[in-house]
């Protein structure tokens, strides 16, 4: 019996057929399983790796900071967190290729946008404790507003301070000639004296004093030209100055600038008139020269005739007549013009002058000598800044921060926040040896020493507390009647009123300088000064002003300290500073920080070495379970059938 396969035949490539389809199935699927094992190999990984952060870091900052040696070490550890995965006996058997880090992102990187994305994320919490009871986010924009007057006030101020002195010179000048004027017109008088008494030799010394002195008014003419062109040539680039910032001035704080201003402006006009006449005396000056000198001819003729004369022997009654002899010389030198200053002129009251001069030279010495309670003495330390992080990243020059990288005013709030939470300044801790104790002062002011940073400090608070000073001031009515009654008093009451008004703005600058003194010392001994003053917490009166200069710094018994619980303290102020001063300086100056006290313990600590992100590719290598390279290919030495999947991964501490 013949025997037909073809129906086994086919059957069998059927199930061959279905059976492949099974398998590439079943292939295809453990493949794609590979593929999400693999996902969360990568991702395992990376939780682990930076599962190791710095610890000392995040418990002394709240920062979390990858520490790592080069790229490669992260590649490395990478490499043995992935390899218990791919090492499991399971259905997905890999074996890992290359691994590389693509892309590494360490705390210093991005100018301080990683730094600030870690702040923000953590005092998102860390502000639950925060009641903001100085300093509330919807008062910022306000302060912003003030201080920005304040200093555009105090700028003015600083100017218009500057050509009060220089006016106070101008007088001076006015003075210096005119005491030539008076010691001309003694000459002329004491000569006259010796041409009455016949003293011919006296006559000519006087005289000869007199052209000396005449010689000299040229120079003073020419010297008074000199500051007063000066006085005017400044007054006019300080007025295009002054109007290219009154945009952050209120409406009320321009008016009273503004009138104050105009008084300068006023005196160099008035001052117009006399230098009409103080010019004048340089061609004058020349015609009673030559006409001295006229007269001393004639007087040396009179005086070597008499000298000469000789009496005539049979003439008994023969005797000199020397009076009828000087009495044309003493006829024409009584008709001397003599030259005279008729203008208003000068400081009468120069002791006190000098007094407020000495209080605006106080803040050019030592300020911390002058502000720090008494017996107190300021840190000396200066930190590690050995590789620090502003240096690296080019923010190293010391300087005041500027600039704003945080989006908006909370942000920047709260980064002031944290930086006052973890960060020492003045006042805070007892000093320690070793250690830098002003902090925040460091993050304002970037100096490499303690002193150098609270100095800077001082010097700022006292900036804003003058202008803020000047401002109430300006809008103070009493007060402003006050300085204007002790301008009359240093004036003399010259009638020059225009000179009065540029003493009056003078001793309102002095006198907004003198109550910053005592708000700043009043900050460092611990007490609070409010940010906007009143008449009742206004301490200085004009009394205890010129005591101040008096004493070198230190005012009156009329000028208390206390201020109760009303306004900020030294915290307060540093807040709203680091407010202002938010930016890539402050925040690199925050890692110099960081770095530095870490090092104490970790002496090659570095947070330019402190991963925020890392980015890794990784090559991996898979085999086929279910499918074959076939009978042929596998007698042929064709091996296991393998692929490649490649996969970034990234990992970090940010959002």
């Amino acid at each position: 019996m013949r025997r037909r396969g073809e129906i086994t035949v086919f059957l069998t490539m059927i199930l061959v057929c279905v059976w492949a389809l099974l398998c590439g199935l079943v292939e295809s699927a453990r493949t794609a399983g590979a593929r999400c094992y693999l996902r969360q190999a990568l991702d395992s990984s990376m939780d682990s790796l930076f599962g190791q952060y710095h610890r000392k870091l995040w418990e002394s900052y709240r920062l979390l900071g990858l520490e790592y040696g080069t790229p490669g070490d992260l590649e490395g550890e990478f490499r043995e967190f992935l390899a218990p995965y791919l090492e499991a006996q399971n259905w997905y058997p890999l074996e890992a290729g290359e691994i590389s880090a693509v892309r590494l992102t360490a705390l210093t990187d991005g100018d301080g946008a990683c730094l600030e994305e870690q702040i923000l994320a953590y005092m998102k919490y860390g502000l639950l404790s925060t009641t903001w009871d100085e300093l509330k986010p919807d008062e910022a924009a306000e302060l912003f507003r003030a201080v920005k007057e304040a200093g555009a006030v105090k700028e003015a101020a600083g100017v218009y301070k500057g050509h009060a002195r220089e006016a106070v010179k101008l007088e001076k000048a006015l003075e210096q000639l005119n005491d030539s004027l008076e010691k001309q017109r003694k000459l002329w008088e004491t000569g006259a004296e010796r041409l009455r008494g016949c003293d011919g030799g006296g006559f000519l010394s006087q005289a000869a004093r007199l052209d000396t002195e005449l010689g000299k008014v040229p120079g003073l003419v020419k010297a008074y030209e000199k500051k007063a062109d000066g006085l005017d040539r400044k007054l006019k680039e300080s007025r295009k100055e002054y109007e290219s910032r009154t945009g952050d001035l209120s409406q009320t704080v321009r008016d009273g600038l503004e009138a104050e201003i105009r008084q300068y402006e006023a005196y160099t006009d008035r001052d117009g008139e006399r230098r009409r006449q103080v010019e004048a005396l340089d061609g004058l000056s020349q015609q009673n020269r030559e006409y001295v000198r006229q007269v001393m001819e004639e007087a040396r003729s009179v005086q070597e005739y008499i000298d000469s004369w000789e009496p005539d022997d049979e003439d008994e009654d023969d005797e000199l007549d020397e009076e009828a002899l000087w009495r044309p010389v003493r006829t024409r030198w009584n008709v001397y013009p003599a030259l005279t200053l008729n203008v208003q002129f000068g400081i009468r009251d120069k002791e006190t002058e000098g007094f407020l001069e000495r209080v605006q030279e106080l803040i050019s010495g030592d300020l911390l000598a002058l502000l720090l309670p008494e017996g107190e003495t300021a840190s000396e330390q200066r930190p590690d800044l050995t590789d620090a992080p502003s240096a690296l990243c080019g923010y190293g020059k010391s300087g005041e921060a500027g600039g704003n990288s945080a989006a908006g005013l909370v942000d920047r709030l709260m980064i002031g926040e944290y930086a006052l939470r973890y960060f020492d300044y003045y006042g805070r801790k007892p000093l320690k040896d070793g250690c830098c104790a002003y902090e925040t002062e460091y993050l304002l002011f970037g100096h490499a020493g303690d002193r150098e940073n609270l100095s800077s400090a001082a010097s700022r608070l006292l900036a804003v507390r003058e202008g803020l000073n000047l401002i109430h001031i300006l809008s103070d009515p009493q007060k402003r009647g006050e300085a204007e009654a002790l301008a009359v008093t240093i004036a003399g009451g010259t009638g020059l009123l225009p000179l009065v008004g540029v003493i009056k703005f003078f001793i309102m600058g002095v006198w907004a300088l003198g109550e910053a003194v005592l708000d700043v010392r009043a900050l460092f001994n611990g007490e609070k000064v409010p940010f906007l003053k009143t008449q009742d917490s206004w301490r200085l009166d004009l009394g205890g002003l010129v005591d101040m200069g008096k004493t070198g710094g230190n005012p009156g018994e009329s000028s208390g300290l206390g201020q109760g619980d009303k306004g900020m303290d030294y915290k307060g102020y540093l807040r709203l500073l680091l407010f202002f001063s938010m930016g890539p300086e402050t925040d690199f100056r925050m890692l110099d920080m960081i770095q530095s006290n870490l090092r104490a313990a970790q002496p090659g600590f570095r947070a330019d070495h402190c991963a925020h992100a890392v980015e890794i590719s990784a090559v991996v290598c898979g085999k086929h379970l279910f499918l074959t390279p076939g009978v042929w290919k596998a007698a042929a030495g064709g091996g296991e059938q393998r692929y490649e999947m490649t996969a970034a991964v990234t990992g970090g501490y940010g959002k």
